[in-house]
């Protein structure tokens, strides 16, 4: 995409544009990350029981050679020495490399949850294209994968090389010392290195996961257009457009149930309509319809009426013409007046003889 048109997006993007970028893959993941968990994991359990592994591995070959005093050496004989001692070290070895695929699955799911998407495996021919392919080589992404890889090896060879340093004059003078102790000196000296190897790949790991997502979001960002034309799509939409209106009728039924509380007394005809009207003569200047449904919604209302203890009156026109002129939030007309002060006059005498028509 031109230069031009990257310069444009600088909005944040929308969460449908994530939803539909997630559903295709496209999410912010360092696969250096991973790595460098699962060798951490795997270098300090083997490094842990490096002991019993040399034991264990010593007996073996001990073992081997006494077999060896009791067998013709021939091709096929030693082949089976030797296919047994890797198979040996390889059981030995097993549980190790499998927490350490364990735990790589385990941060991977933990950077992007639980996904799973058939877009990555679709054939797109567009990443066939060789000038598309030719760009790749030389974009921001590829020289920042290029300049991590090459500060990996540079600290890799530093430490190594340090390691060897403060360590040479010891390692030279190893020959005068036990198998053992040779053995355990090594293992030292590599699970020295190995750690710094390890929490120099998971800082440089961190660094690249916190470009990843940087990158990424900056990637998704949006024009001032596109948002106004993914928002006009979505209002076309007639799932989404549903589904915003099924909202919007929640909302305002969950309004006008809080707002029968308020009521003065509600009206019915009796059973299939229901108006609520407030009415107080200091604030309002007239009734007011703070509630009115039919059917399902008539039987709530006489419900929450009844748990608030406000008084239900039967007038079938009254409810009726209430029901089919009037809004809600709206005043009564002034043809309906008369009825409505006969009802309110009712409710004003049985407030004061404290009975209720429930």
């Amino acid at each position: 995409m031109p230069d031009v048109d990257k310069d444009t997006k600088t909005e944040e993007a929308t969460p449908k544009r994530v939803r539909d970028s997630k559903k295709k893959g496209q999410i912010a993941k360092s696969n250096d990350l991973n790595a460098a968990i699962s060798f951490l994991v795997f270098t300090m359990g083997l490094l842990t029981l490096s002991q019993y592994l040399f034991s264990n591995g010593l007996a073996y070959m001990r073992n081997s050679l006494k077999i060896g005093y009791t067998i013709n050496v021939n091709m096929e004989n030693m082949n089976s020495l030797f296919t047994n001692g890797v198979f040996h070290y390889f059981m030995l070895v097993l549980p190790f490399a499998l927490i350490a695929v364990v735990v790589g699955i385990v941060s991977n799911l933990i950077q992007t949850g639980f996904l799973f998407t058939s877009e990555t495996i679709k054939p797109d021919f567009s990443r066939i294209n060789p000038i598309k392919g030719f760009k790749n080589i030389f974009s921001k992404k590829a020289f920042v994968t290029l300049l991590k890889n090459l500060m990996k090896l540079i600290l890799v060879f530093y430490l190594t090389f340090k390691n060897l340093e403060e360590s040479g004059k010891q390692i030279l003078n190893s020959g005068s010392i036990g198998t053992e102790k040779i053995f355990l000196f090594i293992m030292s000296f590599i699970r020295e290195l190995s750690i710094s190897i390890g929490v120099i790949m998971l800082i440089i790991a961190l660094v690249d996961y916190v470009f990843q997502k940087f990158d990424h979001k900056k990637n998704l960002r949006m024009s001032k257009q596109e948002i106004k034309d993914e928002y006009k799509e979505m209002e076309g939409n007639p799932q989404i457009k549903s589904a915003r209106q099924q909202r919007q009728r929640q909302l305002a039924m969950g309004r006008m149930m809080d707002d029968i509380a308020t009521a003065t007394v509600v009206v019915t005809n009796p059973t299939h309509i229901a108006v609520a009207i407030r009415y107080d003569g200091e604030k309002d200047n007239a009734p007011i319809v703070v509630a009115k449904g039919a059917d399902y919604i008539a039987l709530k209302i006489k419900e929450k009426a009844k748990e608030g203890k406000i008084p239900i009156v039967e007038n079938k026109p009254l409810a009726r013409a209430m029901y089919k002129r009037v809004e809600i939030g709206d005043f009564i007309p002034m043809d309906l007046y008369k009825a409505v002060a006969e009802i309110l006059a009712i409710v004003y005498q049985m407030q004061k003889k404290n009975k209720y028509k429930i």
